[in-house]
């Protein structure tokens, strides 16, 4: 009878944090009234509270465990996601401190407290150059002072949010050093971009980079806008693609697109693009959706590549493809929709991406898989969802929500539920069965 009896606990256990849990997380993110105006859902303080708790003990053990030495240095995710992740986390983060810093409750209290501690170990990964160590391999010793965009971007944008967040200025000096050249050396290159690795030039990176500098010209008062006016100058024109839009790669030697316009690479652009130059983000925004964009009966989203490209085959940037879906364009897409202000495609897309992620009251199971797979951090998915759904809206003209909820949001819902009730109707036909000699007996 005990092993019956807890096996019976398991069950339900499992039916209430996977299946009722997740169920009545999606309605009320169906029905969210901040997230269909364009604000930020109402569990998103709760649910940062709880990642910030799960980051703080993954960066501890992250730093104390010395991983980044212990890696495979050709892993992609486990090199470049506990920073990149970090970084996502800080963002994240600083737009959370914005919305409960006039907040008293214990809520606000707490999470507070939980996200300026989290971000001294998130600060303490991107500063440590054991952090950097597949970089080093890759540009040796000139990995600070050299190109090597990608990671030195990281830096600039994680140490001026952080600095946001704590108003603590110990890493104010090589922000500095760090802000100064990259920008002198974007500023001189012939087309403004530079590598991020060895022959390898994402315009995405190159724009977050410029991004991240403008920032920090607003901490360190120092000025180097004119980076917005020829950066954008430069993929407007020679980097653009047939669609209209930034090349996934190109070549820094001549600026020209080495590979078509993709969906992860335009939506990370367009998170940032409307702060560089608002005109040219929301042209590019229209072009986006004109090609990659996809609806159906069912669901909606950016596809990761054009309908009639032939090689579309899924990598580490994409994540998986379904239906001509891309997941990490999908995923990013909320924040580059909010940006321009388009609440019809980014409130949708919060749903979906909720729903289709499997929330538990662990944080969201799927991404969270993925990112533990990849880096030990199951954490890192979370904090990059909640870094795309809280990114401001900088547009002064937006687009409703229409109020259309996409099929699949329905569906998950339902299935969440059903099992749930399956799973309690087991365990009552079972427990039927053991009590019925018992009550004869009696």
């Amino acid at each position: 009878m005990k092993i019956r009896i807890i096996k019976t606990v398991i069950a339900l256990i499992i039916a209430g944090m996977f299946f009722f849990y997740p169920a009545i997380f999606c309605l009320r993110m169906i029905f969210d009234q901040p997230l269909r105006s364009g604000g930020v859902p109402q569990y998103t303080v709760q649910q940062f509270y709880n990642v910030s708790l799960r980051f703080d003990k993954w960066a501890q053990n992250y730093i104390y465990s010395q991983q980044a030495v212990k890696v495979d240095l050709k892993n992609v995710a486990a090199t470049e996601w506990p920073m990149f992740g970090s970084v996502f986390y800080l963002l994240a983060a600083e737009e959370i401190q914005k919305k409960i810093v006039n907040r008293n409750d214990p809520l606000a209290i707490k999470t507070e407290t939980a996200l300026v501690k989290a971000s001294d170990d998130a600060a303490r990964i991107i500063a440590d150059p054991k952090t950097g160590r597949w970089v080093q391999q890759k540009w040796g010793n000139s990995y600070l002072y050299h190109e090597n965009l990608f990671y030195r971007m990281l830096m600039i944008m994680g140490f001026s949010s952080y600095e946001t967040i704590s108003r603590n200025s110990q890493y104010e000096t090589i922000l500095r050093k760090q802000n100064d050249s990259l920008a002198i050396e974007l500023l001189n290159a012939p087309y403004h971009v530079l590598d991020d690795y060895p022959g390898e030039c994402w315009p995405s990176d190159v724009l977050w980079a410029v991004a991240a500098i403008l920032r920090a010209d607003r901490l360190l008062g120092t000025d180097y806008s004119l980076l917005k006016k020829d950066l954008m100058k430069e993929l407007n024109a020679v980097a653009l693609t047939k669609e209209g839009l930034p090349a996934y790669m190109v070549d820094s030697r001549t600026g020209y697109p080495v590979s078509p316009a993709r969906g992860c690479s335009n939506s990370g652009i367009l998170i940032f693009a409307s702060g560089i130059n608002p005109d040219i983000a929301t042209k590019w925004y229209v072009h986006y959706k004109k090609y990659f964009w996809q609806e159906n009966h069912w669901c909606k989203g950016f596809r990761e590549f054009t309908r009639n490209y032939s090689n579309s085959g899924q990598d580490v940037d994409t994540g998986p493809i379904i239906g001509g879906y891309g997941s990490v364009a999908s995923f990013f897409g909320i924040g580059a929709a909010r940006t321009i202000g388009r609440l019809n495609e980014s409130v949708p897309l919060t749903m979906e991406v909720t729903a289709l992620s499997w929330p538990t009251p662990f944080g969201l199971f799927i991404p969270g898989l993925l990112s533990y797979v990849g880096t030990g951090g199951g954490c890192l998915g979370d904090a990059a969802f909640i870094f795309s759904i809280t990114r401001p809206i900088l547009s002064h003209k937006t687009t409703p929500f229409n109020g259309d909820v996409p099929i699949i949001v329905w569906i998950a819902c339902l299935f969440y539920f059903s099992i749930g009730v399956l799973i309690v109707l087991d365990q009552w036909l079972v427990w039927k069965k053991v009590l019925g000699p018992i009550k004869q007996t009696l």
